[in-house]
């Protein structure tokens, strides 16, 4: 539906609601009885703040799943952030507005009562070394930013090698939810989709013919298809390690 913030949203849950943000990018409202939590803040050029504050009636945090411009440029609005430490540099790296709130740390296992719901935080490393998911075990939803999007970056500053990509991959496919929301949609994905993720990167193709410019690096692209589903994973060559 379209509200009067001209924000479009889309309710996953009745207590989970992906906010469409600008240029394809989404950002997650888990209402709890007692407690909010706002995942990630988009580009920032629209007050995401006044929004949560006229849809909730209860506090609220906010949680930056990972450092990227798309997540956390609108930061600015709010006073304090929570982020995974070991992401707090990508967030400066990428921050283009002067700092003008709180980092918090917030921790892997770090489990959080929202009242009538439960979040846990979940490593996601890949994409950056920090990033996190956000686990509702009482709606079967991880909210997993772009850690596990159809199309995965494996670049820029911050990311990981695509050996680490690997082993969250084998690791998260394991978590007992049944799907997963992205940063880049707002549809909800079978948990079964990791596993197309998982191939592609046991069938990795890294030829010339998968060489492409991405944001102005010289990148590779994996493509692979299965009855699952597609896996598309955006990589440099120095991700593959030695």
């Amino acid at each position: 539906m379209k509200n009067k913030d001209a924000y479009e949203y889309t309710k996953v849950r009745s207590s989970i609601w992906q906010i469409a943000e600008d240029n394809g990018v989404y950002c997650t409202l888990i209402l709890g009885s007692s407690m909010a939590v706002l995942v990630d803040t988009g580009y920032g050029n629209r007050n995401i703040r006044e929004f949560v504050e006229k849809h909730i009636t209860t506090p609220y945090m906010v949680i930056n799943s990972h450092g990227h411009p798309d997540h956390i440029g609108g930061n600015h609005w709010f006073d304090t952030i929570w982020a995974a430490k070991a992401e707090w540099d990508i967030i400066r790296h990428f921050e283009e507005k002067p700092q003008s709130y709180g980092l918090k740390e917030i921790k892997t296992g770090d489990k959080i009562s929202l009242g009538d719901l439960d979040i846990e935080i979940v490593t996601l490393a890949g994409h950056t070394r920090g990033s996190i998911g956000i686990f509702v075990p009482k709606e079967g939803i991880l909210i997993a930013g772009d850690a596990l999007n159809e199309g995965l970056w494996l670049f820029n500053y911050g990311a990981l090698l695509m050996k680490d990509l690997y082993e969250t991959l084998q690791r998260t496919i394991q978590l007992d939810f049944t799907s997963y929301l992205c940063g880049h949609s707002n549809k909800e994905y079978k948990k079964e989709k990791l596993l197309t993720h998982i191939r592609n990167i046991e069938n990795l193709k890294v030829d010339e013919s998968t060489k492409k410019d991405t944001i102005g690096f010289e990148t590779y692209s994996s493509v692979y298809q299965d009855a699952i589903g597609k896996s598309e994973i955006v990589f440099t060559r120095d991700r593959l390690g030695n």
